[in-house]
């Protein structure tokens, strides 16, 4: 019997409940009532589902989700929903599934939005395939999807790119580094190559927009967790004309670095007072990733004029690739966000 009740205290530590709140807001930070909302536990070092728990509600007046899991246990998702808004899915890349969990959550549920005909594509310009000269200002064409002549198809530089940077050393040792170059399946390499693949780099890519009233602004609001991760429209105002990026080879880029997004405003007409009287509008979804000779970002441009609305109807690019392409190039034309 002594042994039993020696036990009890342990056994209520070990299942001792923590309070957890969740509160869901809109876009303009107001709280939102009645959203369905799930939260997804597993306990700690059990990979059986059997272990996991799953519990269910909905926001109050104020927005505020409630709920309760034993100390044991370790929140691995969160979700959201109600109608006339955009889902949140929330899992580890999004923070959760740390030790101890997080207690209090805020998640923002952006209104839907009319989904319209844009022109989307994932860009990808390296030094090697000639499409990203170094210490050269790059233009490049958000109708067409293309770099400017002589680089490539593009006819107005609607966003230009300097790419520029030095090795700084090499990602292996010294003594990886010598072998390689003497392994067979390096002897295809060429010396720009081989320092692309294995080198370490650090510079700075800068980003402009040259005709007077363009510009590039990074977005007040993201949402990785929602299909639509910036606000629905382009601000009209705000838009600087030059961003500088640093970078470097390594640490490897993380989830988290991606949760960042852009607006541009190019093709600007402006009054004799300066003023701007027409333009059109673009966003940059998730980072401009740089580095040694290389740049990757995802653009949807919207060709309408003064059309600041950016939610892509995903069945409808505008943006189609030219007769020729083919593997993982069509790829870059296909749409998997808002």
């Amino acid at each position: 019997m002594k042994t039993h009740l020696s036990l009890l205290p342990l056994l209520a530590l070990s299942l001792a409940a923590r309070d957890y709140t969740l509160t869901v807001m809109d876009e303009s930070d107001r709280p939102i009532h009645g959203v369905a909302v799930s939260a997804l536990f597993g306990r700690m070092n059990d990979p059986r589902l059997a272990s996991m728990r799953t519990l269910e509600g909905k926001t109050d007046e104020h927005g505020v989700f409630r709920f309760q899991a034993g100390e044991e246990m370790c929140l691995e998702r969160l979700r959201a929903a109600k109608p006339g808004y955009f889902a949140a899915d929330v899992t580890e890349i999004h923070g959760l599934g740390k030790v101890p969990s997080d207690l209090a959550h805020r998640i923002t549920l952006p209104r839907e939005a009319d989904a319209i005909p844009l022109c989307y594509k994932e860009v990808h310009l390296r030094t090697l395939n000639g499409t990203l000269p170094r210490k050269t200002w790059v233009g490049f064409d958000f109708a067409t999807g293309d770099v400017v002549a002589p680089w490539g198809r593009g006819r107005i530089a609607d966003i230009r790119f300097w790419n520029d940077g030095e090795q700084v050393g090499w990602t292996e040792s010294d003594e990886t580094i010598a072998q390689f170059r003497k392994d067979k399946d390096h002897a295809r390499f060429s010396e720009a190559e081989f320092n692309a693949t294995y080198g370490a780099y650090r510079g700075t890519t800068k980003v402009s927009c040259g005709q007077p009233g363009d510009g590039i602004m990074r977005s007040p609001a993201f949402w990785p967790y929602c299909q639509l991760k910036m606000p629905a429209l382009a601000p009209a105002e705000g838009y600087t004309s030059v961003l500088e990026i640093p970078y470097a080879t390594l640490p490897y880029p993380s989830f988290q670095d991606d949760y960042v997004g852009y607006y541009l405003r190019v093709r600007t007409k402006l009054g004799p007072d300066g003023r701007v009287i027409s333009a059109n509008y673009a966003k940059i979804q998730g980072a401009i990733r740089c580095g040694y000779g290389a740049i990757t970002f995802r653009y949807y441009y919207n060709p309408v004029a003064d059309d600041r609305r950016l939610v892509l109807d995903r069945k409808r690019n505008l943006l189609q690739p030219p007769p020729g392409t083919e593997g993982v190039e069509l790829t870059r034309y296909d749409p998997y966000e808002r």
